[in-house]
């Protein structure tokens, strides 16, 4: 049985998954295999990659379940880089859950998560599969953020404390890869536009409801900003949204319901440990982009566009001509330079429900495209050292020159996490089922990234002095 098959290998992202893994320092505890339709590629692939024979090549079609399953039940971690995951990942999901295996994958399709949690997430808990999608730059970052301001407000004011609302700023410069396209034009094209509208919905994939999120608008001011600054609205914040509102769900449902669950007095255990992961009914979430320095006028623009560009992708003739003309090949994506010259940062503020002048300010950084490049990392230092500081944590953001050895990161350690670090998963991950990044991985995840050294976090408490003067 092979440790962690990479399903999509010879796709663009699939190759920054292969170098990294078969780079890893730990690549001594794991076994690997890749999944390839062709086995010339996958040889290709090899050679190219300069790959020994301790990598397997498995031939299958995600197509054929049969052929997937025979796969999936020879391994013990999935990672699933085949998109677009509404046309080509129900298989692989199926099998896992079937098998009681353990999967990622790097979906950014809040459709396909939803039919998933449809199908397969109640037979997930029965055979103790853990089902994660969406482990890349949607949504890990923006989980993750949310998770640590949770914690930061937790540990200042007492695990019985709930969050109110919490807003994501981003500020980052991205390029698409060909799959990326094709997911906006699967969406658009091939998912029932029924399905698109209810995944979008608020707390679609959340199985309990929470309170509204807040109304879309143009502009937004930034909090805590001097000089104020401007943001518009995100075009993967529905997106994230989704993710970071199943967290909230997870949470939520497993801490009131743990007596119900458990019993009394089990359940009375369970309760207290699921208490400082809940953010709390009066939770709601927003995510906006800070476009051009935070101007406001940049911000009325970025959003005036974006209405339009979505407006005019609606148009049958007009996605004929995008897809004529502009659509990336599949496989294809940023070239070294370009990812190189990419950056993120994101920034939340979470304010804590009963005490409204005081905040959690999250903040990541990193350097290097955040779809790819971030995704894209060094291979880690060191897996042992903890985070610095009561209540932060800091990870260090070296600068990755084109002709260093790339890796994909965020869904590999994810991946990692699952195989190496069971003992360390969070009282969420035992749940089994389909979870989120922040459910399955909590800190552990955050230690791992750390030890890639191309991600900074920060996490600290700030006091909004507008709050307090309307407290005296």
């Amino acid at each position: 049985m092979v440790d962690i098959l990479v399903l999509g290998a010879t796709g663009y992202t699939g190759r920054l998954i292969t170098q990294y893994l078969y780079s890893h320092p730990q690549r001594s505890q794991f076994t690997l295999a890749l999944g390839v339709r062709s086995k010339a590629k996958g040889e290709s692939l090899k050679q190219s990659l300069a790959l020994d024979d301790s990598v397997q090549l498995v031939q299958l079609d995600v197509t054929r379940y049969e052929q997937v399953e025979a796969a999936v039940k020879d391994a013990k971690v999935v990672i699933n880089a085949v998109g677009p995951y509404w046309l080509w990942g129900t298989n692989v999901v199926r099998a896992c859950a079937v098998h009681g295996k353990r999967y990622v994958d790097i979906s950014g399709e809040p459709y396909f998560v939803r039919n998933i949690i449809d199908n397969f997430d109640y037979l997930s808990t029965k055979t103790g599969a853990i089902i994660v999608p969406s482990c890349g730059l949607d949504s890990l970052p923006a989980d993750i953020a949310v998770y640590l301001s949770n914690r930061t407000l937790k540990q200042a004011l007492g695990s019985q404390t709930h969050i109110g609302l919490s807003q994501s700023f981003y500020a980052l410069r991205i390029k698409p890869s060909g799959g990326s396209l094709a997911t906006l034009i699967t969406m658009l094209e091939d998912v029932p536009r029924v399905r698109v509208e209810e995944s979008f919905r608020d707390y679609a994939l959340s199985p309990v409801p929470g309170a509204p999120s807040p109304a879309k608008r143009p502009t937004v001011r930034v909090p805590f900003s001097s000089p104020p600054q401007y943001a518009a609205p995100w075009q993967m914040g529905t997106t994230n949204r989704s993710i970071v509102q199943r967290t909230f769900g997870l949470y939520q449902y497993a801490y009131t319901n743990a007596r119900a669950l458990y019993g009394d007095r089990v359940g009375q255990e369970k309760e207290e440990k699921f208490r400082p992961l809940a953010y709390g009914p009066t939770f709601s979430y927003a995510e906006y982009l800070v476009p051009n320095g935070g101007g406001f006028l940049s911000a009325v623009l970025y959003s005036t566009m974006l209405a339009a560009a979505v407006g005019l992708l609606l148009i049958t003739p007009i996605r004929w001509i995008v897809k004529k003309f502009f659509l990336i090949p599949a496989g294809d994506g940023p070239s070294p330079a370009e990812l190189d010259k990419g950056f993120l940062k994101l920034t939340n503020y979470t304010v804590a429900a009963a005490t409204p002048q005081l905040w959690a300010r999250t903040t990541i950084y990193g350097e290097g495209d955040p779809g790819y490049r971030l995704t894209a990392c060094e291979f880690p230092r060191s897996l042992d050292r903890p985070p610095d500081g009561e209540g932060r944590v800091y990870l260090r953001t070296p600068f990755v020159t084109a002709d260093r050895f790339l890796c994909v990161g965020m869904v590999s350690e994810s991946a990692l996490a699952l195989l190496l670090d069971d003992a360390s998963l969070p009282v969420s991950a035992r749940l089994g089922g389909i979870l989120t990044p922040a459910s399955a991985f909590g800190d552990v995840i955050v230690r791992r990234l750390e030890a890639t050294g191309k991600v900074r976090f920060e996490s600290e408490v700030v006091r909004d002095i507008e709050e307090s003067r309307k407290d005296r």
